[in-house]
């Protein structure tokens, strides 16, 4: 008999794997931070004995999601600027705390964000993170919370060109393009072989790099073997600004710097025409689907069903707390199904497997993690979810599939497991006091916007709404 660490029995598990199996009665088994082993109970009866064994039936075992868009530390804005387009958006909230933010919020929301991930079914987590503006060092903070709450985490680490910022807003900081560069090198040299924590490159829009910048990121991607990804197309103001500074609209463009391939990572993706959809083909460019953030801001939305036929890679993100409200990849991954088949008035349009498969390996093949994550595999990471149905009233279960895009919830996430670790465990964080840092967040929140006079600062003052207008 083999030894291993975890084994999960008599669950049914969806598999995602090649055959799209779904097996009742199933058995994964965990060695380290790998499936060592996949398959019904009768296939593998008596082969395995683990140091622990987790009894799952009447549960459902999925892939870890990945959410490959998020900006964590807004979780200390969530809740400002709501009922706004995307630049009023940013000018009640972001543009304002920038200045501000400081290692200790940064750490706090992160520490949040990565918790709220966990408990939505999320494993994998790209951080897009842009507040650079109070002092160097704030990357860490972040990947500080990666590493103590367990997440498989992927620090995207960006630029945000700051020196153009609104009167009141100017920064204490505005680093140069050398000084992203230059931190890029510092964090690949801290997490290249870390078993859960890397970094790729998050040039922040098509107005944030300069022409030569765009250059440099191609060729640190192809030094480090990194993902480059960047806010693209999410309104009709990235194409303005690309004819008004190179006489061409923003793909184009970033083909003629080079820093487009099969790397390269498009959030939001909203704006795009038929010159946008041949370099998406030509490039390969992986996409990032935020469908609340963008619903949130009234953005409009991503042509997805036209990028699954034409053979693109479509993942799924939250993006941040301050533009979605949340960092439930739950909601997330019902939205996606839903908002499209509202939008083209067609049921079909994304079918509750597409959402799924979007959500698992779509997400993985988005960050280059198709080889490690995606899918219940053997050799594949340890990187999975368990839904207890009978937590948030998710019965009767059908179809797991159905049942995990359209009635399930946060709620029915009972345990989370990456890299082998039981990081959720029935319902408990495991790996750091999630009411301490819940505390924790509440507080410097409410300091952050004191100081920048940003929303209500105090615990229980009323918010008075006025009537409703037309």
């Amino acid at each position: 008999m083999e030894s291993a660490d975890l084994l999960i029995q008599h669950a049914t598990l969806i598999t995602m794997d090649e055959k799209r199996r779904i097996l009742p009665d199933g058995v994964l088994v965990v060695q380290g931070d790998r499936i060592v082993a996949v398959g019904t109970a009768e296939e593998l009866k008596g082969r395995y004995q683990a140091t622990r064994v987790i009894d799952a039936r009447n549960r459902y075992v999925f892939p870890g999601f990945a959410n490959t868009h998020s900006h964590l530390f807004q979780g200390a804005l969530k809740g400002l600027g709501r009922d706004k387009t995307l630049f009023d958006w940013l000018d009640s909230s972001v543009r304002f705390a920038l200045p501000e933010t400081g290692y200790d919020v940064m750490y706090a929301a992160a520490l949040v964000g990565c918790i709220e991930n966990l408990r939505s079914g999320t494993t994998t987590l790209l951080d897009y993170q842009y507040a650079h503006a109070h002092e160097a060092g704030l990357d860490d903070a972040v990947t500080r919370a990666m590493e103590e709450t367990g997440i498989r985490g992927i620090l995207g680490r960006a630029h945000t060109d700051v020196s153009r910022m609104p009167e009141g807003a100017q920064c204490p900081r505005v680093e140069t393009e050398q000084d992203f560069f230059d931190d890029v090198d510092r964090l690949q040299a801290i997490y290249k072989d870390h078993s859960r924590i890397s970094v790729c490159l998050a040039p922040g829009i098509i107005w944030d790099l300069t022409e030569e910048g765009y250059r440099t990121c191609r060729q640190y991607a192809d030094r480090y073997g990194m993902v480059i990804t960047m806010h693209t197309l999410e309104t009709e103001d990235d194409n303005r600004y690309a004819q008004e500074t190179y006489g061409m609209n923003t793909m184009p463009f970033l083909a003629r710097t080079g820093v487009l391939g099969p790397d390269f990572l498009a959030v939001h993706c909203v704006d795009m025409d038929e010159e946008d959809f041949r370099l998406f083909r030509e490039y390969d460019i992986k996409v990032s689907h935020n469908p609340i953030s963008n619903m949130i801001l009234a953005s409009g939305v991503a042509p997805v069903p036209r990028m699954l036929r034409e053979g693109l890679t479509v993942s799924l993100a939250s993006d941040g707390s301050a533009s979605n409200d949340t960092q439930d990849m739950m909601e997330v991954l019902k939205t996606s199904a839903l908002i499209h088949k509202c939008h083209l008035r067609d049921a079909t349009a994304v079918p509750a497997a597409t959402a799924l498969e979007m959500a698992t390996l779509g997400g993985a093949r988005a960050t280059g993690l198709e080889k490690e994550t995606g899918s219940l595999s053997a050799g594949k990471k340890a990187d999975f979810w368990i839904m207890n149905p009978l937590t948030a009233r998710c019965v009767p279960v059908a179809d797991p599939v159905s049942a995990v895009v359209y009635h399930a919830s946060q709620q029915n996430v009972e345990t989370t497991v990456v890299d082998g670790r039981v990081v959720l465990d029935h319902g408990k964080i495991t790996t750091v006091d999630e009411e301490a840092a819940l505390w924790t967040l509440q507080e410097a929140a409410f300091r952050l916007r004191d100081k920048v006079g940003l929303g209500n600062t105090q615990w229980n003052q009323p918010v008075l709404v006025g009537p409703f207008v037309k």
